[in-house]
């Protein structure tokens, strides 16, 4: 099988790492403006572009180059037919959207394609959609949903100018790049609607894109839930509240913790610390795409019907805030 990567960086690596493991005789292939590629990419055939890599003649693709060209390249992959994992965000404006939905319609039956939410797949969060979905919490009043981390701590050893999530004019800033407490927010309470927003470059990151954006969403039942998210907390927080009538769900990544809080006390509920794990996630995702190569009629946890409503609310929560 060969394997198409767009993109060089910490993502792209990730995923080649992956591939190298779960299906080792896999043929890559890179779309690089360097040839000089991380070693985890090696062996690799090298393309300066992607119309080179589509004439390599590939069996899918992994599209994990900068946010602003996911789109671009989405359009070029669907209306090749190809099967794709494509990393989030699909979109950085309407009007990419639009572009990107014509070429999915246009695809037909050819949809074989799995969208980079991860936290789908995290062990703890999907205990947390099962206790939800079982009704014994009853009725949903209120919610929030939490990230933020020191963009500098993110990939310590680069200058934080240099990145694409420092750049407004990459797809960068904390609603494109956070967008999985979005898709969180949708996956448990959803369908969701954008009341209001307010955020935009308020720290002193030497950055140009938005480093805090809290939005005001509310629920089919009109509860309502907040979404806040930053570039600035110096101590990473991934914090989800959710309050209802017989008691409040807390999942907490930090701290490992998914419990109930009511009258009673705090409830932790049976899970293991490996389940806050990310590389459990991302492996779940890559077994489910390559599943998915496999067999057309497998249902994808996360698929691209389900992350364009997340990304309608991500571009609804942009606007909001202007």
């Amino acid at each position: 099988m060969r394997v198409l990567i767009t993109g060089r960086g910490s993502i792209a690596q990730r995923h080649a790492r992956l591939l190298r493991e779960l299906a080792p005789q896999t043929e890559l292939g890179l779309v690089s403006s360097s040839v000089e590629v991380d070693p985890s990419f090696w062996p690799c055939r090298v393309f300066s572009c992607v119309e080179e890599g589509v004439a390599w003649i590939p069996d899918a693709v992994i599209v994990a180059s900068v946010s602003s060209r996911h789109a671009d390249e989405l359009v070029v992959f669907l209306r090749e037919r190809l099967p794709v994992l494509a990393e989030k965000p699909l979109v950085v404006s309407r009007g990419q959207l639009e572009e990107v939905r014509v070429a999915w319609e246009a695809a037909g039956s050819c949809r074989n394609m799995v969208v980079g939410c991860q936290l789908r797949y995290l062990p703890s969060l999907r205990r947390a959609a099962r206790e939800l979905k079982s009704g014994r919490l009853g009725k949903v009043v209120r919610a929030q949903f939490e990230v933020g981390q020191d963009l500098r701590q993110w990939r310590p050893s680069r200058d934080i100018k240099t990145s694409y999530s420092a750049q407004s004019g990459l797809g960068g800033g904390v609603v494109f790049d956070l967008v999985h407490e979005i898709d969180m927010a949708n996956w448990l309470l959803g369908p969701l609607s954008v009341n209001a927003a307010i955020g935009g470059h308020l720290g002193s990151l030497p950055i140009t894109s938005d480093d805090v954006h809290v939005a005001l969403l509310r629920t089919a039942w009109n509860a309502p839930v907040t979404v806040s998210l930053d570039y600035v907390s110096r101590q990473l927080v991934r914090r989800y509240s959710i309050v209802a009538e017989n008691g409040t769900l807390v999942w907490d990544m930090p701290s490992r913790q998914l419990a109930i809080v009511d009258e009673s006390g705090v409830q932790s509920l049976d899970v293991d610390p490996s389940d806050f794990e990310m590389r459990s996630a991302y492996l779940a995702q890559m077994r489910d795409w390559l599943t998915l190569l496999s067999n057309p009629q497998h249902m994808v946890e996360s698929s691209l019907e389900e992350a364009f409503i997340s990304t309608g609310l991500m571009l609804d929560m942009k606007e909001a805030a202007q």
